[in-house]
């Protein structure tokens, strides 16, 4: 680098006063005899008013000085912006995600529970899609859910948590449970059905009066005598007797539940891992089975008793309830709790007698749809 541009380098800290005092009188004899710095000098120099007094001013250096002063304040504000942005996602991932949101694995939890209870309170639900979102001290979950309809499916809507420093903007109040039951007319399988006629497929929850062996229902998940498929399959949170005093009772007479297969591609693993507040968890998806669903509702009660705060931040419900959990995660535990719901799709024909030829007391149509049916349903 030569004299000439070393000097260049130097103006700006000119300007401003930084330079020592050597290094200042050099650029200052320097722009004494050359035009081309002392012109680079008066676009870096702030605006001077010196000459105002006499009154001897140039409108046009001193605009273009105001809007270089103006400029560089804009400049250094977005820079200071950005830099606090940084500092402030930086500070989030590394401290307040994983050592305060998700102390002792909380966040975690939370995202394993909402995509779990959407599914155990609503009958023949399963989740299509799940998104995740981290604030700065946050983490919300939420579980878009969908009744299978032979072998394709209808939207119920979505279902959501959120876990964080403070209850602000907690969904609490009812969001959490659209319940898929509740949202039809209860008309009585049979009768619904042999109105509609070959040609449909339909979504129905067989309601037994009194449970069914666990033995039994997967016969009838397992059978090939009709073209229908048992997608979900519900389990009693108590004795028969006992139903209105268990959790849950206004989700489904007592009854808790699980999908008996899952596509291993609807539920990604980087819905659980890939944020600071995950530590990279995924969920396993197991076959088709009604041992498998019994499996899962007893680890979803285990997970509810084990964390009391699940109850009231994401499950929405008092905190009391925790002995009534307890309760019922004796229930389940048992080798043979019985099976009081399951939901079957398929051809409405073959729905028809299926249910003529089974122990169901009360089938409730939950969806219809036309010429939706493949084989391809739960794996088989």
């Amino acid at each position: 680098m030569n004299a000439h541009d070393e000097i260049q380098d130097l103006l700006e800290g000119y300007v401003d006063e930084t330079l020592d005092r050597a290094t200042y009188k050099r650029v200052e004899a320097h722009l004494a005899g050359c035009a081309e710095c002392r012109a680079i000098l008066d676009e870096v120099a702030p605006v001077d008013l010196s000459g105002l007094a006499g009154g001897a001013v140039d409108e046009r250096a001193l605009r273009r000085s105001v809007r270089r002063a103006m400029w560089r304040t804009v400049t250094n504000t977005a820079l200071m912006l950005v830099s606090l942005w940084i500092v402030g996602w930086l500070i989030s991932a590394a401290v307040i995600q994983p050592l305060v949101v998700n102390r002792g694995d909380r966040a975690v939890i939370a995202t394993r529970a909402t995509f779990d209870m959407a599914m155990m309170v609503n009958e023949g639900a399963i989740t299509t899609d799940w998104d995740v979102t981290s604030g700065p001290a946050s983490r919300t979950n939420t579980a878009h859910l969908a009744l299978q309809v032979g072998a394709g499916a209808k939207e119920l809507g979505e279902v959501g948590s959120r876990i964080g420093i403070t209850r602000f903007g907690d969904p609490l109040g009812g969001w959490f449970w659209p319940y898929v039951t509740g949202n039809n007319t209860g008309t009585p399988g049979e009768y619904r059905l042999s109105e509609l006629g070959s040609g449909t497929v339909a979504t129905v929850a067989a309601h037994f009066n009194e449970p069914i062996s666990m033995a039994r229902a997967q016969e009838l998940a397992d059978s090939t005598e009709y073209d229908v498929r048992v997608v979900w399959a519900g389990f009693p949170t108590s004795q028969r007797e006992d139903l209105d005093e268990t959790p849950f009772s206004g989700f489904g007479y007592g009854v808790l539940g699980y999908p008996t297969c899952l596509e291993p591609g609807m539920v990604d693993e980087s819905h659980f891992g890939g944020t600071s507040a995950s530590g990279g968890y995924g969920i396993g998806i197991a076959p088709a089975s009604i041992t498998n669903a019994l499996a899962e509702v007893r680890r979803v009660v285990g997970t509810l008793t084990a964390n009391p705060w699940l109850i009231e931040r994401v499950i929405d419900q008092n905190a009391s309830d925790v002995e009534r959990l307890e309760q019922t995660a004796a229930h389940l535990a048992q080798a043979d709790p019985g099976v009081v719901t399951l939901v079957v799709t398929g051809p409405t024909t073959e729905l028809v007698e299926f249910l003529a030829e089974t122990e169901v007391e009360y089938p409730v149509v939950l969806a219809v749809d036309f010429y939706n049916w493949s084989d391809f349903v739960c794996g088989r």
